[in-house]
């Protein structure tokens, strides 16, 4: 069994005569918060898309804890919990018990009932909602369903395109503190994307920066600043690199 999490060998996806992500290689070890970073349109959700079995790769290969996407789909997706905002519509007219319940049934986990109760409680959804439609819930609260939702069965990879959108300082504190705890208890790998530098820096040890589909950073996430303020100047410059430059 390979000692990495995520591996990706030349991974390539072409639109057309359009290529989102061009050529990525990188290795993930298990048990790692690792942060994805780029601009809108730098090929970080087509990239997660295809590591999660949603899309084709056109070129190259990727393996989520050995297994092989393309040829062991079914074997990568028990292994995977996504957020994202393809995600995130939740069903209005359900309670946050039904919701999870639904997908508990889909996955066959055996006493649904007190798992998705678990689940609430490591994203901290206050009880006195759970049984409320999902419609009357703020942002920051549909967003704990749906990290609950990617927490069911115990997945060993978690994708998480901006998880703690719409959360308050208190409850991304609480949220970064399970992801801290899911990796070292339970060896769960975090595949993070997000536009908030300080959560990237807070959580991610290491990184990499994605511009215009092409890696051009790999490496410490401290490596890039002693403080946030240089840290944030100096991804700006990665996020901007014309013409697919690196560093």
């Amino acid at each position: 069994m390979s000692d990495f999490a995520v591996e990706m060998d030349g991974l390539t996806r072409r639109f057309g005569d359009f290529t989102a992500v061009d050529g990525v290689t990188l290795s993930i070890p298990k048990g790692h918060l690792y942060g994805f970073l780029g601009l809108n349109g730098a090929g970080k959700t087509t990239t997660i898309r295809m590591l999660t079995t949603l899309l084709p790769p056109s070129a190259g290969s990727a393996k989520l804890w050995g297994h092989d996407v393309m040829k062991e789909p079914l074997a990568v997706r028990r292994l995977v919990g996504l957020v994202s905002d393809e995600t995130s519509e939740s069903q209005s007219t359900w309670t946050a018990r039904e919701y999870l319940a639904y997908f508990a049934r889909l996955r066959h986990i055996p006493d649904a009932t007190s798992h998705v109760e678990r689940l609430l409680d490591d994203v901290g959804l206050n009880a006195a909602f759970r049984g409320k439609c999902m419609g009357t819930y703020s942002t920051g609260m549909k967003r704990r369903v749906e990290i609950a939702r990617a927490l069911m069965g115990q997945p060993k990879v978690l994708f998480l395109d901006e998880p703690t959108r719409g959360l308050d300082l208190p409850a991304k504190r609480e949220m970064w503190n399970l992801l801290r705890r899911l990796a070292v208890d339970e060896n769960v790998t975090t595949f993070l994307s997000s536009h908030d530098s300080h959560e990237i820096r807070s959580l991610c040890d290491e990184i990499s920066v994605i511009n215009q589909g092409r890696l051009v950073y790999t490496g410490a996430t401290r490596d890039l600043g002693a403080d946030l303020d240089e840290f944030e100047e100096r991804l700006i410059v990665l996020l901007t690199l014309p013409g697919n430059g690196s560093v």
